[in-house]
């Protein structure tokens, strides 16, 4: 096992420096606290692995959030990965806009319920975004809002504001 998984960095190393492909690594961190009558703490950690190819990066990322309500006890987790795809549609120095697309696939565990109702969760999205490179090997990758379904709520959601942001900083081989 631990071959076929050498023998597949190292293809997939050989492929990068041919076709200008890189292999990246990167994520995002959030907390939100809310000290009104709710008092609520919610954390989310999401590391992201990719491989970027030309004008397209394909990757997955890795969803652990949790989240507390001490008003009323409640706590949750959510675990899960999502598959994306991102392609490049302009490029200005070191700023690059770009529309990604993926599915977040989602197991969510309730505690502290009298019924509790584990359930499984996906949610399609379209997103754009602007990546910052700050250097050869680090940018800044900037989510301005979604498009997306959640199975949960059965909502079609749009947001598009400075409330929708999210920030990554990702490092590339």
């Amino acid at each position: 096992m631990k071959k076929t998984i050498i023998i597949a960095i190292i293809a997939l190393l050989g492929l990068s420096e041919q076709a200008n492909a890189q292999l990246y690594v990167g994520g995002s961190i959030g907390f939100h606290a809310g000290f009104t009558d709710d008092r609520f703490t919610s954390l989310a950690v999401s590391p992201d692995i990719g491989y970027g190819l030309g004008d397209w990066n394909f990757g997955a990322i890795l969803n652990i959030n949790t989240y507390t309500n001490k008003a009323d006890g409640l706590s949750s987790m959510r675990l899960g990965i999502t598959p994306y795809a991102e392609y490049y549609i302009f490029s200005a120095g070191p700023v690059s806009l770009f529309a990604e697309a993926g599915i977040g696939l989602l197991y969510a565990m309730y505690f502290n319920q009298e019924d509790p109702k584990n359930q499984f969760i996906y949610n399609p999205y379209l997103a754009p975004g602007i990546e910052v490179s700050l250097t050869d090997n680090f940018s800044v990758m900037c989510h301005l809002g979604r498009l997306d379904w959640d199975s949960e709520t059965r909502n079609l959601g749009f947001s598009l504001s400075g409330e929708a942001l999210s920030l990554g900083l990702y490092y590339s081989f």
